[in-house]
């Protein structure tokens, strides 16, 4: 893709840099703008909190090994917040533990230094369309599933064809996390805290509601990711 078509896709977008190294920092900054109108670049995550406030940026692009507050540690503060902002990880760091906490945080990505331009421009794409995607189940009237079933979430009904299904407050609850959470894993931890925080729920009780969402739509309308968690995936909003 040329540079003109990466900033027409980019052209409304903000980006909040945060990279200690001040050469890499110059580099990557200089790189970012050359396809995206608005880049702030700190050096330190309590700067970025700071600025995080007052810009309210669509994608935060953090290094991991920050002085003071770490990167992840700073990715877990914003997340308490705010569950739209996309976050890119640049990390030495690929083991197992590591890619859980991706997971948890809701990364987009995790680039493995040096960044290489081209998988930073897929990363920011990929996480350029997350936007897009949450900002439509979040205010669409209709989320459409498959196999006939679609969701009405302004009157919060699942619907099969014409006809309304009944369900319980909490697979309601469940479903609709999993739609405002599109093409994402959510971990069973993360189900614990952001569905059902009021009270606990065990990993068994999580199953159990899943199985009633499948039982009154399809059976693969939420995969599971063996060990990890669930899945939802929509192909199709209106």
């Amino acid at each position: 893709m040329q540079v003109n078509q990466w900033k027409e896709k980019f052209q409304n977008t903000t980006l909040l840099y945060v990279e200690d190294d001040a050469l890499v920092r110059q580099q990557i900054n200089e790189f970012l703008q050359r396809y995206i109108p608005t880049v702030v670049s700190v050096s330190s995550a309590e700067e970025a909190l700071d600025v995080y406030i007052s810009m309210l940026p669509d994608i935060m692009l953090l290094d991991v090994n920050l002085p003071g507050m770490n990167g992840l540690t700073l990715a877990q503060k914003i997340r308490q917040q705010d569950r739209d902002v996309r976050i890119i990880i640049s990390t030495a760091y690929t083991d197992k533990e590591f890619l859980l906490h991706a997971i948890e945080l809701e990364l987009t990505r995790y680039l493995v230094k040096p960044v290489v331009g081209a998988d930073l421009l897929e990363a920011i794409d990929k996480a350029v369309a997350e936007r897009i995607m949450r900002a439509h189940t979040t205010n669409t009237a209709y989320i459409i599933l498959e196999k006939g079933y679609s969701y009405d979430m302004h009157r919060h009904v699942l619907m099969y064809q014409e006809m309304d299904i009944k369900l319980r407050r909490k697979e309601m609850i469940l479903l609709e996390y999993f739609m405002t959470h599109p093409n994402q894993i959510i971990r069973y931890e993360i189900l614990e805290y952001d569905v059902w925080s009021d009270s606990a729920m065990s990993r068994d009780a999580i199953r159990a509601q899943i199985r009633n969402v499948r039982k009154k739509t399809y059976s693969d309308i939420i995969e599971n990711i063996s060990a990890i968690g669930y899945k939802l995936t929509l192909k199709a909003l209106l």
